[in-house]
C-alpha cells in the first residue's frame, strides 16, 4: 500500500484500521443495557427534588462560605494594620518621652 506522493502536508491524525468485533461482545453489551434500563426503579418526588436542587444549594453553601472567608481575610487584615500603626505611634511617643527624659538628666547634671 504504497501513497503517490504530494506537496501537501500529512494529516495530524491518522485513522486507524478497524478492528472487527466480535458478537460476543455486541450481544454482551446489549444485555448490559437491557438489564440497565429495565430495572429502573419509578422515582420518587424526594429523589427528583434532591437531584435538582442538591447542585445550585452546595455551589452556593460554598459560594457564601468563600465570600465570608474572604471578608474574614480583610477585615483580619485591616485589623492588623491598625494594630502596627498603634503599636508604631506608641513606640514614637515613648521614645520621645526617653529622649526628652534623658536631655532632662543631662541637663541636671551640668
Amino acid at each position: 500500500m504504497s501513497r503517490p506522493t504530494t506537496n501537501k502536508m500529512s494529516p495530524l491524525r491518522t485513522t486507524l484500521p478497524r478492528l472487527p468485533v466480535s458478537r460476543r461482545s455486541i450481544f454482551t453489551l446489549s444485555q448490559l443495557r437491557q438489564y440497565s434500563s429495565s430495572s429502573q426503579k419509578p422515582t420518587s418526588q424526594t429523589g427528583v427534588f434532591y437531584k435538582a436542587w442538591t447542585r445550585p444549594v452546595a455551589k452556593t453553601a460554598l459560594l457564601a462560605v468563600f465570600v465570608y472567608q474572604l471578608a474574614y481575610w480583610g477585615w483580619s487584615k485591616l485589623e492588623v494594620d491598625d494594630i502596627k500603626e498603634q503599636k508604631k505611634a506608641e513606640i514614637i511617643r515613648l521614645e520621645a518621652q526617653v529622649k526628652k527624659l534623658q536631655d532632662d538628666k543631662r541637663r541636671e547634671e551640668k
